[in-house]
């Protein structure tokens, strides 16, 4: 790899009136099931993180006991910048959610949380069977015009439920999906509706969970999946074109991040961040020993010819099939 670029400065955006880092703390890997890599004590790595900028939290009420250690760091240090963002996240009994569910749903993540009020809440729906998400959305409204949420996103919603929530008046500001170099679904639609609704896309999996970085260069495909995480992305490199065709674009990025003194990772972050209906992409955070060069993202930008490069090696790849999260669904 070339030397270093200068480091950057994380800068912020807005998703209504949240003002949030464009790199996210993803604390989804509290959860559990993501391998052996050592954590860092939770309270001491979301400090070192948001000393670097990253004042933005991303969890969920399914994320283990993430809510409680993100509290917890909440309460002793009590950043004045801090943005968190927890999710809604509803997957069995879902014909029988009602107002009160609801309530008590979110009122159990502000306990957990230590806060009287929520930031974001961003919505998920496991079974579209079900038809209730709409209703489901609206009593989020209704907590939202009450003050225990500032803001409604969505996660994994693809175009036709998205529209249904908006049409029935649901304020919807964000929708949390997968989003990569070897993952561009959202190009099958979201991204358009959302720069027509003036909906924000946060960004998970830009890196791939580490298969889109240096690491992985020149190496011969893992054998063994070790954890949830890197199952998921495999799956996403297999529908890409496969191993061989990854190493082409690791190849390509590997150029780029020379020429402009970062890594393949900053290379695939940046990739993502230059779209603008994205507002912010989610970094795993177990440890803080990748903080300065993720944060280094933001040293450079893609020109025309890297991009006319890397997409030399995309129109190689199988057109994505297709909206947000259906081969996860089962509907492809």
């Amino acid at each position: 790899m070339g030397t270093m670029a200068a480091s950057a400065t994380v800068p912020t955006t807005q998703l209504g009136s949240l003002t949030v880092s464009r790199i996210i703390q993803g604390h989804w890997q509290l959860a559990g099931g993501h391998g052996r890599e050592p954590f860092d004590d939770p309270s001491a790595n979301m400090r070192n993180h948001v000393n670097a900028g990253i004042t933005t939290f991303d969890t969920a009420d399914i994320y283990g006991a993430s809510q409680e250690y993100i509290g917890k760091y909440l309460s002793t240090d009590q950043p004045k910048d801090a943005v968190v963002c927890t999710k809604f996240c509803c997957f069995s009994g879902l014909d029988s959610i009602d107002r009160n569910y609801v309530r008590k749903s979110i009122l159990a993540s502000c306990k957990k949380l230590g806060v009287k009020q929520l930031d974001l809440v961003a919505f998920f729906w496991g079974n579209w069977g079900v038809k209730n998400y709409v209703q489901t959305g609206l009593y989020l409204k209704e907590l939202k015009e009450e003050g225990l949420i500032k803001e409604i996103g969505v996660t994994n919603f693809d175009v036709e439920h998205l529209r249904e929530l908006l049409d029935a008046g649901v304020p919807v500001v964000s929708n949390q999906v997968q989003y990569s170099l070897v993952d561009r679904r959202p190009e099958n639609g979201l991204l358009e509706y959302c720069d027509r609704t003036g909906i924000k896309v946060i960004a998970f999996g830009t890196v791939a969970g580490g298969y889109l970085s240096d690491q992985y260069l020149g190496q011969p495909r893992p054998v063994q999946i070790n954890n949830y995480s890197e199952g998921l992305y495999s799956t996403s490199i297999g529908k890409a074109g496969g191993w061989r065709l990854h190493q082409q674009l690791l190849e390509v990025l590997d150029g780029i991040a020379k020429k402009h003194g970062v890594t393949i990772a900053n290379v695939a972050e940046q990739w993502v961040l230059q779209k603008p209906e994205v507002a912010a992409i989610i970094i795993g955070v177990r440890n803080s020993k990748h903080i300065a060069e993720n944060v280094n993202a933001f040293s450079f930008s893609l020109d025309t010819e890297d991009n006319t490069a890397i997409n030399t090696v995309l129109e190689k790849e199988p057109t994505p099939l297709g909206d947000i999260w259906f081969r996860e669904r089962g509907l492809v």
